[in-house]
């Protein structure tokens, strides 16, 4: 009985590993399973056995990868009390971004996933949160606490795009913006001037 047999649950993450990895680098279509069985160090037929084919396991593995993220925003969502909606939403703007900062592959994956939106497991658990979420901002809008002249599914989508828009294209801010006279951490320096404008406007104070 080898490694495979004994340990099925270690054999499929092992594969996700290495098939997320061909995946992000080539894209879809350019991905053969004879690379991903040699990454995950694995037989092409232990592949299919698992997953069944190249769609499904492209499939899971972005699924495996936003749900890691979505379970967890989802459990801060609903532990937070009602005189918490502002604090939820700064610790949720930054917990979003922290997170895409220590999984860049979730970047790739979120773009692939909402442009091709097949993975109908992923849009449902993104529908899940987004409607938590306007629903915990509404609550605050209610309570006098976020301002109620904006309305909230407008809020939560720039909170998102905030972060993600970073993580896509920071490499432009890098290569073409002055940033001799910023902060080394540039992660850190974006997120609290984002942090300023989102929560307290451009205008000045």
């Amino acid at each position: 009985m080898n490694a495979a047999t004994r340990d099925p649950e270690r054999t499929r993450a092992t594969i996700l590993d290495g098939a997320e990895e061909v995946f992000l680098e080539k894209g879809f279509g350019n991905a053969s399973m004879s690379e991903i069985a040699r990454r995950a160090k694995v037989t092409k037929s232990l592949i299919h056995h698992h997953f069944g084919s190249k769609e499904e396991l492209w499939r899971e593995v972005k699924f495996r990868r936003f749900t890691e993220y979505a379970e967890r925003q989802m459990a801060m969502l609903k532990s937070a009390g009602p005189a918490d909606d502002v604090g939820l939403l700064r610790d949720s703007m930054k917990f979003y971004f922290y997170f895409l900062r220590d999984n860049p592959q979730l970047v790739r994956i979120l773009a692939w996933m909402f442009l091709e939106r097949d993975t109908e497991e992923c849009i449902h658990k993104d529908r899940e949160l987004i409607t938590l979420g306007v629903e915990r901002i509404r609550e605050g809008q209610k309570a006098g606490k976020i301002r109620d002249d904006v309305d909230a599914r407008f809020v939560l989508f720039i909170f998102i795009g905030l972060a993600q828009h970073w993580f896509q294209d920071c490499n432009h801010f890098q290569h073409d913006f002055d940033t001799d006279d910023l902060p080394v951490d540039l992660n850190e320096a974006y997120l609290q001037d984002a942090m300023k404008i989102f929560f307290e406007g451009v205008l000045p104070r």
